[in-house]
């Protein structure tokens, strides 16, 4: 996969020029990924964002930003987008393909093996 996001937690630096016109640079470690949830995969809002991204609707994961892994980009059927914190979704389908999970295996995949 060539656009699969890693979260690696390897440490950047970020370089600025602070108030006093002096350069200062800092060195960040990105916090640790606290969710199940990838790119393509589908949740549902718990808490209402703004009047476009309503709670208890479900929305596309558009993105994860590798050096803020636990803040969502969800993004809406119309292009919409907007940034919320994972504790405020809940995964409600896994469509990203896992690292070491066959996607035969899924539950969701087997239902005509599922007796009526």
């Amino acid at each position: 996969m060539a656009d699969e996001i890693k979260f690696d937690r390897a440490p950047y630096k970020v370089t600025y020029v602070d108030l006093h016109g002096e350069k200062k640079t800092l060195r960040r470690v990105p916090p640790a990924k606290l969710h199940d949830a990838l790119p393509t995969d589908v949740v549902r809002l718990d808490r209402k964002r703004s009047d476009d991204f309503q709670a208890g609707q479900d929305y596309e994961v558009a993105g994860i930003s590798p050096r803020q892994p636990n803040v969502l980009q969800l993004k809406r059927t119309d292009g919409q987008t907007t940034f919320v914190e994972y504790f405020d979704t809940t995964l409600k389908e896994e469509v990203a393909v896992r690292e070491g999970v066959d996607p035969r295996d899924r539950p969701q995949n087997n239902k005509y093996l599922l007796w009526p």
